[in-house]
């Protein structure tokens, strides 16, 4: 009893004590908030003072005695500024950044731009490129940047078009005519007033006597091989119609931010205008299709191109850094929130070109990302087969029918499950059970049952499912049915989460780490990815047969599953033998559901011979996936 009471006493001494610091430390707390409120109400007194000395006649003779020297302010303040960023990125003292390490390993040498000087004047075919900058209030040190970037260009049969929108900085306009003077192939337009940069354009474009056009913004910077790397491509290639580049962030602090592209993605590009800078295109083209639209300034080039990919489909990709986009305070490249115009006249721009298609479809903002999502009214609902498989046991393929049959809200669906085991065949006999199922007890692998229940089902469209994925949302197979309607679409794959939210699936990259990898798998499920590529809708070389959709048709036009191959590399050939066949594969993160994947067996070495013998050049170049990304692993990152 005495040591009980003995415990008690000291508890309750503890409890003291820890009481005695929390008075204390409360206390402490008061008077720190007593202070912030003396010096709150200190700060106003002093506002309030500051504010009077302004209007005192005192401060008005000053600023007039002064004022001879504030001329010399600003010229002061830029030296200083750049001074101290010399000093900054001088020496060894601030390392430079990862990506600028690496593009200066990969930019052109001062010995290579001499041999491509040399090789662009005994180019066969020679164009003019008219280069078409406006103009308007541009900091004067950017402009005169932007047009050296010219000047230094190592393919030499180029006109630059400056073109000023009525500007009413007088430092700019007093340089503008020396500018111009610095070489015979710069000429210098001028506008009566401000009428907007699609107007700019257009009067460029109206003067421009180049075969092909290009634009650089006025406050932007290009390789010193960007011209010649484009008619290089010309030389092999005299049939195209569209080029594009990559390109970058140039910030006060150096290069950043790189944008490594994939070959020409028509459902990425109606996600987000990546193309972006460098364009190159037909003049005549540009002209054909009505040049530039006032009513989309601010997303005008995206209006152009979604014009333009409505005329042609002779669109290349070099996939090489040519384009320095400058991210200022004002700029989109910053922030596309700097400019909330840009964002709807981008919106206006799409739903045009889909009404010009006659798609009935509207589109939608993913305000995390500012991408956009084309969701199209589905035509018909055609009859779907979900084939399901089952390995796994039974347990798993109750839980994967019992999410598709509660969650789907697709009107116009069967479950076809083919069995593989004696040992798990499902009850039938129950009252509720209106599955059809298939025995094939001796398939060889999962890609003869899948080929055995296509041809016992008529369905035109078909799903292919895991009995180890369950469905989320209710909406899943309509989204993906929006995108198997459309005739140019061969198969279409959704976002794959595991349980524990990250990303098991989300497109295929092809030859990295092996045949294939899930792009960003292993990222949080609603991270948005390198330059936001996770969340946005666009295409693959292939997507995984853990769930895709098809149309049957195509499914017998390219022969189906190959019986010599299974899992994910039957999923790969399967994609790809659509890609041959004309057909494009479509990802999707909107229709997300939930994939338990069971361990990877190893690798297949008969399997993997045939794929680099049938797929070998698609496996050491995904036109999906930049080459200068990594091929260690696809998350997009950067590769050496």
């Amino acid at each position: 009893m005495n040591k009980e009471l003995e415990a008690l006493e000291r508890k309750l001494e503890i409890r003291n004590r820890e009481l005695t610091e929390a008075h204390s430390h409360i206390a402490a707390l008061e008077e720190k908030l007593l202070k912030l409120k003396q010096y709150r109400r200190e700060l106003k007194s002093l506002k309030e003072e500051r504010r009077t000395l302004r209007k005192s006649p005192e401060r008005r003779i000053g600023q007039v005695f002064l004022a001879p020297y504030r001329v010399l302010e600003k010229p002061v303040k830029t030296v200083w500024r750049k001074l101290h960023q010399q000093k900054r990125t001088s020496g060894n003292s601030v390392a430079k950044s990862e990506y600028e390490q690496w593009f200066q390993h990969h930019r052109a040498s001062t010995q290579e731009l001499q041999r491509m000087r040399v090789e662009g004047r005994a180019f066969v075919s020679q164009p003019l490129i008219s280069i078409l900058t406006p103009v308007f209030d541009t900091p004067v040190p950017w402009l005169r940047e932007a047009v050296d970037s010219v000047l230094t260009q190592v393919y030499e049969d180029w006109e630059l078009l400056l073109i000023d929108d009525g500007s009413t900085a007088t430092d700019l306009l007093g340089a503008l005519p020396g500018v111009a003077a610095r070489d015979r192939r710069i000429r210098l337009v001028r506008l009566e007033s401000h009428q907007g940069i699609s107007a700019a354009l257009n009067k460029g474009l109206d003067l421009a006597n180049g075969e092909w056009v290009t634009f650089l913004d006025h406050d932007d910077v290009l390789e010193p091989d960007a011209l010649f790397q484009n008619v290089r491509l010309l030389q092999e290639n005299p049939g195209l119609d569209l080029i594009y580049s990559d390109e970058d962030k140039l910030t006060d602090q150096g290069l950043d931010s790189p944008i490594l592209k994939p070959d020409w993605s028509p459902d990425f590009f109606l996600s987000c205008n990546y193309l972006c800078h460098m364009i190159f295109l037909r003049r005549d083209l540009v002209r054909e299709v009505g040049g530039f639209r006032s009513q989309f300034d601010g997303s005008q080039d995206y209006d152009l191109l979604l014009r333009v990919t409505e005329r042609t489909n002779r669109i290349h990709h070099i996939s090489r850094v040519l384009y320095h986009w400058r991210r200022s305070e004002n700029s989109s490249a910053s922030d596309v929130r700097q400019k909330p115009g840009q964002l709807e006249a981008s919106w206006r721009a799409i739903e045009a070109h889909l009404k010009r298609r006659g798609e009935q479809a509207h589109v939608a903002v993913d305000w995390r990302t500012h991408a956009f999502y084309v969701r199209r009214e589905l035509r018909e609902a055609r009859k779907i087969s979900v084939i399901i498989p089952s390995f796994r046991g039974r347990e798993s393929l109750e839980r994967c029918l019992e999410s598709v049959v509660s969650t789907t809200s697709y009107p116009n669906y069967e479950i076809v499950i083919v069995q593989m085991s004696e040992r798990d065949k499902i009850a039938e006999a129950a009252t509720d059970f209106s599955h059809h199922v298939l025995y094939l007890a001796d398939a060889v692998n999962d890609s003869a049952a899948k080929n055995y229940a296509v041809a016992h089902t008529d369905s035109p469209w078909l799903v292919f499912l895991d009995d180890n994925v369950e469905a989320i949302g209710p909406d899943w197979l309509t989204i993906m049915a929006e995108h198997v309607q459309r005739p140019e679409t061969g198969a279409v794959g959704p976002r794959l989460v595991n349980p524990g939210g990250t990303i098991e699936h989300a497109g295929l990259v092809l030859g990295v780490n092996g045949i294939a990898q899930s792009a960003f798998r292993g990222f949080p499920a609603e991270h948005p990815g390198v330059n936001r590529q996770l969340q946005m809708t666009r295409n693959y070389s292939a997507v995984s047969g853990a769930c895709l959709l098809m149309r049957r048709e195509v499914f017998q036009q390219i022969g189906g599953f190959d019986e010599k191959l299974s899992g994910a590399l039957a999923d790969v050939d399967l994609c790809l033998k659509m890609r041959c066949a004309g057909y494009l594969i479509v990802y999707t993160p909107l229709a997300k559901l939930c994939w338990d994947p069971s361990p990877p067996e190893g690798a297949d070495a008969s399997a993997e011979v045939i794929m680099r013998q049938r797929w070998s050049d698609v496996l050491q170049r995904d036109p999906y996936y930049n080459p200068n990304l990594s091929c260690q692993r696809a998350d997009f990152s950067l590769g050496k």
